[in-house]
């Protein structure tokens, strides 16, 4: 069951109206004209709520484009690695915390990475610039 707001009710009972209105008109040219007349009564608050619909998903793009950026942002970050010379090699990331925050993932922070034993080792060298 669909639990309508105060809008969606208006909206729902504007289209119940006009539908209504179509129906029962034995000449259906008569039930147009019926139901474009309560089209037209409410014309101001239909164009105000196309318009309040619009911005949502415009804004909806906006945070969509925005994390695709953020997303790639950091992927970029993340990719930013270099050699040094007989120790491995420099990482650069991001890293999440791994509580429930608001502001993950943390970072750049640096890394030394190499192999001693077949076995990886990171070595934490603080946060990068």
């Amino acid at each position: 069951m669909i639990v309508l707001s105060e809008v969606g009710k208006k909206l729902a009972a504007l289209y119940e109206a006009m539908l209504k209105a179509y129906r029962e008109a034995q000449d259906k040219e008569k039930g147009a004209r019926a139901a474009l007349e309560i089209y037209y009564a409410n014309v101001e608050a239909i164009e105000e709520f196309s318009r309040i619909l619009a911005d949502v998903h415009d804004f909806k793009n906006v945070l969509e484009e925005s994390l695709r950026a953020l997303a790639e942002e950091r992927a970029k970050d993340e990719r930013g690695s270099r050699t040094i010379r007989g120790r491995g090699c420099l990482v650069v990331k991001l890293v999440p915390c791994g509580k429930h925050c608001s502001g993950c993932p943390h970072g750049p922070y640096a890394y030394e990475v190499h192999k001693i034993g077949g076995r990886q080792v990171w070595k934490y060298l603080g946060r990068a610039p």
